[in-house]
């Protein structure tokens, strides 16, 4: 039951929040199997038909129109006009043709200030000639736009290869003889050269280090791989040249192999040189690049850079927009309005399906309990989505998007589910520490025990991970060899359906988490949640450090929903903060020595100075707790995107 009414959780909620829409999947219920494949058939003829006006003649004229009024409402009713399509499921393909003109135009805007950002860092666009990307590029701007650096790296790397086409069609004499296509050969240099940019780069560094008042510790041991290189310079000088004279599939995976490689060599092999090698490059790079590469960015076109929508092919179909004022392609009983009053009622409308020639068939479209409790909090619906599912099912999907004030959204069924199972002594600071998935997954400064609900999905996913896709991949690669082409197809076929099911837990453990988080903070009467915020990006590693990465809940929506939860339950507003992550998992917080993890030590190691056994997690959430946190802006929480 919800425990305050919309109008008494306004003041808990951030100034500027307006309405927001929501997108559910509800259910369809038909008659019997063969009329659910007819409606299936029915629902992807339609969706051919959408996708057959996308053509590129009419996504062209679509752009121009979108410069000249971006309103949906115009946009659509002109381009149907233009190219003399009649407002039937034309109005649907052409929703979504919008929306991905929308997108173009917004990446085109952040390419721009991509652009902009690597013409005032030299350093950095030299980088993202050579590997496509740019660490510094990649923090600033997660920070600046407030993005996930997955996106910004998507961005780097798509913007580059774009480049790279335009380049050659436009350029092509100037490429070719100054080797700016990514990853293929760089401009051949000799071995005085790479010396020569070790000592430039030592030299700047110490430079730009000697301005600052005080050094960091990555700062401080940056500077001792760059002087470990260059004392080393006999072994790094030839291997270097040579890499960077050999052509080579990925610069960036190929230089981080290297850097590995020269660690081992030197005697170092704990040693993470990439970052300082890396550097090295750029300076051995630097002249040359610097003649024609500033000049080339600036005559580059964004518009150019990025695509057009629907330019390459899309996996699967757009789905078919119900528009409620209208009534064509599928009927429903009324509109908007009047499908929400009828929904509210009685729970569940029908939809109908036509074809010419034969018989209009109907489905019952049911909603759930928590959508009904929305609509009943004073949510509206918006729109319907239908589109065809696949075998061996042919099960339709039906979405809705309901549109409300934030508190129409608000659902406390889950937050009180878990408050019983919570101890209740008071704290008022949660320090909270995020792991892999499992029995610590979930670790805080005082004891409280995991759910046996996440405990389950937790099992199951360790389950697929570690049995069940290595029984399939094993047999796959067995058929493969056998050249068995039914067996590979069907181990292929169920191999995606695994890593499906695997991604669908992952989903809801990540759905489940901010309520869980949410209830402990309530039963705790908590002031304040501290976290840590990991950078660490595993993209191109392998191992248990990436695989716990990969599988780490560990995202910003979670703190900031549980937040935003906790404090609608407690009436005052709880503070998020961030804090160093710094030496969280290493230093123990009763003694101050060092927690010493060789491998296989993930959960429990021994303490250097006390010689106690110490559970990590817990001891890392006791860290945060009681270290000094930064007070995070109150985005607007939900988010007003669909």
């Amino acid at each position: 039951m919800v425990t305050q009414t919309a109008s008494n959780l306004q003041p808990l909620l951030p100034p500027t929040s307006k309405g927001v829409m929501r997108s559910y999947q509800v259910v369809l219920k038909c008659a019997d199997q063969s009329q659910r494949e007819e409606i299936n058939n029915r629902i992807r003829a339609l969706e051919e038909r959408q996708h057959q006006i996308l053509t590129p003649q009419v996504i062209k004229q679509a752009v121009e129109l979108y410069s000249t009024n971006p309103k949906e409402g115009f946009f659509t009713r002109q381009l149907c006009k233009k190219v003399r399509k009649s407002p039937n499921i034309a109005e649907s393909a052409f929703h979504w043709l919008y929306m991905a003109i929308k997108g173009k135009v917004e990446k085109e805007r952040k390419a721009q200030g991509i652009l902009n950002f690597l013409l005032k860092n030299p350093q950095q666009l030299i980088e993202w000639i050579v590997f496509g990307r740019s660490p510094y590029t990649e923090r600033s701007l997660e920070k600046y736009w407030k993005l996930k650096r997955r996106y910004i790296i998507n961005l780097l790397t798509s913007t580059r290869a774009q480049t790279d086409s335009y380049w050659r069609k436009k350029y092509r004499p100037i490429v070719i003889s100054e080797f700016l296509q990514l990853n293929s050969t760089l401009p051949t240099r000799i071995q005085t050269e790479v010396l020569q940019a070790i000592d430039d780069t030592l030299f700047y560094q110490k430079h730009e280090l000697s301005l600052l008042p005080h050094l960091t510790k990555n700062q401080q041991a940056f500077m001792k791989k760059l002087q470990l290189l260059k004392k080393e310079q006999n072994i790094v000088v030839p291997f270097l040249t040579s890499w960077i004279n050999s052509p080579q599939s990925s610069r960036w995976k190929s230089l981080k192999a290297l850097a590995e490689q020269l660690a081992i060599i030197i005697g170092k092999p704990n040693r993470k040189l990439f970052s300082a090698v890396r550097q090295i490059v750029i300076f051995t790079l630097f002249d040359h690049y610097m003649q024609s590469v500033p000049q080339l960015v600036k005559g580059l076109p964004v518009e150019n850079v990025v695509p057009i929508p629907f330019k390459r092919k899309k996996k699967g179909r757009l789905p078919i927009k119900l528009l409620m004022k209208k009534n064509y392609v599928i009927t429903r009983q009324g509109n908007a309005q009047e499908l929400t009053d009828q929904i509210r009622k009685q729970g569940w409308t029908e939809l109908g399906f036509p074809k010419k020639g034969k018989q209009r068939l109907a489905a019952q479209v049911h909603f759930s309990s928590k959508l009904l409790e929305y609509l009943n909090n004073g949510a509206n619906i918006k729109v319907f989505q239908v589109s065809s599912g696949h075998a061996p099912s042919y099960k339709p999907r039906v979405d809705v998007v309901l549109e409300g004030a934030h508190g129409c959204f608000h659902s406390s069924t889950l937050l009180h589910r878990y408050l019983s199972q919570i101890p209740g002594k008071k704290i008022s600071t949660l320090g909270v520490d995020i792991n892999r998935l499992g029995q610590y997954m979930l670790v805080f400064n005082s004891a409280v025990p995991l759910p046996p609900d996440l405990l389950d999905l937790a099992n199951h996913y360790d389950h697929l991970s570690k049995k069940v896709l290595d029984e399939l991949n094993r047999g796959f690669l067995r058929k493969r060899k056998e050249y068995d082409v039914h067996g590979s197809c069907k181990l292929k076929g169920e191999l995606k359906r695994v890593y499906t099911r695997r991604s669908r837990i992952l989903r809801e453990i990540t759905r489940l988490l901010p309520h869980f988080l949410a209830a402990v903070l309530v039963k705790k009467k908590c002031k304040v949640l501290r976290i840590e915020r990991l950078t660490a990006d595993a993209t191109g590693t392998k191992g248990a450090l990436a695989k716990a990465i990969y599988t780490m809940p560990d995202s910003l929506f979670i703190y900031k929903k549980a937040v935003w939860l906790a404090s609608l339950e407690l009436g005052y507003k709880v503070h998020l903060e961030s804090v160093n992550p710094f030496h969280t998992s290493s230093n123990h917080h009763n003694c101050g020595g060092s927690l010493v993890r060789h491998k296989g030590q993930y959960d429990v190691a021994p303490c250097t100075k006390c010689g106690q056994q110490v559970n990590t997690h817990f001891n890392a959430a006791q860290n945060i707790a009681s270290l000094k946190g930064t007070l995070l802006p109150l985005d607007p929480f939900p988010s007003s995107h669909v």
